[in-house]
């Protein structure tokens, strides 16, 4: 029973990735996306991601959406969330910076190229941090949840099975990255940050009921992550001076 709601529950993973690109590669989408700095294949497959995962809630939880995270949570939650958050994502980039400080990629991140700040801050760190986490942790975590009482316990804190699942899901799609020319020590490092991002904000998910702190999660990840690569840039640019 539980290996058939797991697989179960990676198929439901893959049949929204694979409605997703058929979507996202559809000629007049492909089109209007090449035409426009907001509209990149990235943030396409991302809003793909979030009508799926609705479409999907919807008839799965036979309208209710509450059960999928679409809840409120408390102020002392979010509170927990911000600080711990705040902590685990600093400590990820450090971790990545002394990685690349041995095993320098070659390029930056492909979803940040040629994008203005502005568009960085809307598509990737708003954008991006709501439709991932409403697939991940609201409609596959959810369904996995009937496995929340398997899990092991890491540095203290419980990590359940379909937290776990959810996480490992999040980083193996970034590995897709490849196909866009990304740096292979890059991608390395992506999903690796990535992976501890699910962990992270699927406790969260589970702990609270509620995808806020997910959400939060996700954009702490995002925003110290663009903060640390723009320091990186600053510094390498001083050092060639």
């Amino acid at each position: 029973m539980r290996i058939t709601r797991l697989v179960s529950g990676v198929l439901l993973w893959v049949l929204v990735l694979a409605l997703t690109m058929m979507v996202v590669s559809a000629g007049p989408l492909r089109r209007l996306a090449g035409d426009s700095g907001w509209l990149s294949p990235g943030t396409t497959a991302q809003a793909g991601m979030l009508v799926w995962s609705l479409a999907l809630m919807l008839v799965l939880g036979k309208g209710d959406l509450a059960k999928y995270g679409f809840r409120m949570t408390t102020a002392a939650h979010l509170k927990s969330t911000f600080v711990f958050g705040s902590v685990a994502a600093v400590v990820v980039q450090v971790i990545l910076a002394a990685i690349w400080k041995v095993l320098p990629p070659s390029g930056g991140h492909p979803a940040s190229a040629g994008s203005s700040f502005l568009q960085i801050v809307v598509t990737v760190w708003i954008i991006a941090s709501i439709c991932e986490e409403v697939f991940l942790r609201g409609l596959v975590q959810t369904f996995l949840a009937p496995l929340k009482h398997v899990g092991i316990t890491l540095f203290g804190l419980r990590l359940s099975l379909p937290v776990i699942t959810a996480a490992v899901l999040f980083g193996v799609m970034h590995v897709m990255l490849l196909t866009m020319g990304a740096d292979k020590f890059l991608v390395a490092g992506i999903v690796i940050s990535a992976g501890v991002l699910g962990l992270v904000a699927g406790y969260y998910r589970e702990r609270t009921a509620s995808l806020i702190p997910a959400i939060m999660v996700h954009m702490l990840f995002n925003v110290y992550g663009g903060l640390a690569q723009y320091v990186q840039g600053l510094l390498a640019n001083r050092a060639g001076l």
